[in-house]
């Protein structure tokens, strides 16, 4: 028998039969099974009709194995052939079409959304929370349009439109960053091989302009003028007077705070380089956190919304600068200015950079390794000194 359209048309199951399959002479394992199908209806099983449908029979070793093309009033005799045949191929090749269709269903389900969750899961206790927060903002946020797709079809051209996107919408910083984060993503799973590769590799990385903001004398006059005696005004005059990052400050903990050796000591864990840091208080420093009530919290400031603060203050210092805005400027540009301003006093960039807790300079690579100064007095006296000069330009 050759199952051909005519001759299909006219296969119906013997009487006493529920079940029934015809296979094809010319391709081994091809088959056209017929099925009767009961249903309720009206509270009691009733006949619907049989089910039509293509198959696929093989053995494999000392196992027979069966799978379904498809329905055949979808799928033609001549295409089901077609089927068929390439199956009949694998097998003899030594494949495994059951095996394969059930790994593709498999992987089917694994989206990139499902693959974005479980690694930032894996990531979350190995990153610092700004780090953190930033990467969930661009894999959750900014690839959101490929959270459907399967991973192994998540490919270049898709990955190179959502970088566009980005870029579009929040610049080549952001693009490049969303960029990193997805491709680190995918490493991660091509290691614990829920991935085939990596498509993030060979996208274009957009040119970045470096950022060289430093405010001016009346800049900071006019900001730190701009700036109420609010939780939000304390973290960003302790950052002018610091030279500490955002998040160094605004997630301070009063475990962190030792006035009675006058300083700020933070772990490794919250440091963007890893390494410990401790910041000398100086007595403007000394004063803004003595009057910080405590009321049994951890923290020395509530969860502050940036954002909207930031808005907030650059509308306060427009008004107070007759309706004229300053030029863009963000709270990293209050750490360069810090250490700008400190250079111009005469601190030594040995001790700005203890500081800031950098390693660059005399203190990267081999030389790190041998000059581990913490520079406690120098850094104590270098703040102090930034401390009346921002006095005496706000004043």
């Amino acid at each position: 028998m050759k199952l051909t359209s005519a001759v299909v048309d006219k296969l119906a199951l013997p009487t006493g039969k529920t079940d029934k399959i015809w296979f094809d002479d010319s391709i081994s394992g091809f088959g056209y099974r017929v099925r009767a199908v009961r249903k309720w209806k009206s509270g009691a099983l009733s006949n619907a009709g049989p089910s039509r449908s293509w198959i696929f029979q093989y053995r494999l070793g000392t196992q027979s194995r069966r799978l379904t093309i498809g329905d055949a009033s979808a799928i033609k005799p001549a295409k089901a052939r077609e089927i068929a045949g390439n199956m009949h191929a694998k097998v003899r090749l030594g494949g495994d079409p059951a095996l394969e269709k059930q790994q593709a269903i498999a992987r089917s389900s694994d989206t990139l959304g499902n693959l974005v969750q479980k690694y930032l899961d894996r990531q979350r206790t190995q990153l610092r929370p700004g780090s953190m927060r930033a990467i969930t903002r661009y894999l959750q946020r900014h690839c959101a349009s490929l959270h459907r797709v399967p991973v192994d079809s998540v490919d270049r051209r898709a990955v190179a439109n959502v970088l566009a996107n980005v870029e579009k919408a929040s610049g080549a910083v952001s693009a490049n960053r969303a960029r990193t984060a997805l491709s680190a993503c995918f490493s991660w799973a091509m290691k614990e091989g829920i991935a085939a590769s990596n498509p993030v590799v060979g996208t274009s990385q957009r040119q970045e302009k470096s950022r060289e903001r430093i405010l001016s004398a009346a800049e900071i006059r006019l900001i730190c003028n701009s700036l109420s005696d609010s939780q939000y005004g304390t973290v960003l005059k302790i950052l002018l007077l610091t030279g500490a990052r955002l998040n160094e400050i605004a997630q301070l903990r009063w475990s962190e705070i030792d006035f009675q050796r006058g300083v700020i000591s933070l772990s490794g864990d919250r440091t963007k380089n890893k390494r410990p840091h401790e910041v000398p208080m100086s007595p403007s420093v000394r004063a803004l956190l003595e009057v910080q009530p405590k009321n049994g919290h951890e923290n020395c400031f509530r969860s502050l919304d940036v954002a909207r603060h930031k808005r907030e203050l650059d509308e306060t210092i427009t008004k107070l600068n007759g309706g004229e805005p300053i030029p863009h400027w963000t709270h990293h540009d209050l750490r360069r200015s810090a250490a700008t301003g400190m250079a111009e006093i005469g601190v030594q960039p040995h001790i700005i950079e203890a500081v800031l807790n950098h390693i660059s300079g005399h203190k990267a690579g081999v030389a790190g390794i041998y000059n581990r100064a913490a520079y406690s007095n120098e850094k104590r006296d270098a703040l102090n000194r930034w401390d009346s000069h921002v006095l005496k330009v706000v004043e």
